[in-house]
């Protein structure tokens, strides 16, 4: 049963992120500023930060099937954030082998984890022709933005499953 916990979480998340923006205030969402909401990211790094091993990888195993559903449900471009995500988890689990893991570094690593997650999304959609901003306005009104709020979002969360992470990897690992 507990293996279906992490799945059903980021399942959550993943549909929560398409309703995000319609609970943020008018000002927010009507200006020039777009915040991506990466919850399912965050919930994927703080599983590669608490839950994986350095020898486990469910966390980049997740990341490529949750990455599939988004490229499905919200992008309509298959395999990009397919891509991305585990990609990006994977450098999250590389440095969280560097790093403590407590809250600052949690915030740290999540900030340069949403920060490459853009910065690829934006590379790769430019090569595509999906975007067209230039690098600075995409730095000052989505990229900036977008690590504020998923970073807001953070803190709560790390407070609500970073020490249950880190008891189901133990308990994963007494079996």
């Amino acid at each position: 049963m507990k293996r279906l916990i992490l799945p059903f979480i980021l399942f959550l998340f993943l549909v929560s992120e398409g309703v995000a923006l319609d609970i943020l205030p008018n000002i927010l969402s009507s200006s020039e500023t777009l915040i991506i909401p990466h919850w399912t990211f965050v919930f994927l790094a703080m599983i590669a930060i608490f839950y994986d091993t350095n020898d486990t990888f469910y966390a980049v195993f997740y990341g490529v099937l949750f990455g599939f559903l988004i490229d499905v449900v919200y992008v309509g471009v298959l395999g990009v954030y397919m891509f991305v995500y585990p990609f990006t988890v994977y450098i999250v689990q590389l440095l969280k082998r560097l790093l403590q893991t407590n809250l600052y570094m949690s915030i740290i690593i999540t900030v340069i984890g949403v920060g490459l997650i853009e910065i690829l999304l934006y590379i790769i959609y430019f090569f595509v022709g999906i975007v067209d901003a230039s690098m600075p306005y995409f730095i000052l009104h989505r990229l900036l933005p977008t690590i504020l709020a998923n970073v807001l979002f953070l803190i709560p969360l790390y407070f609500l499953f970073a020490n249950t992470l880190m008891r189901w990897s133990r308990e994963q690992l007494e079996k």
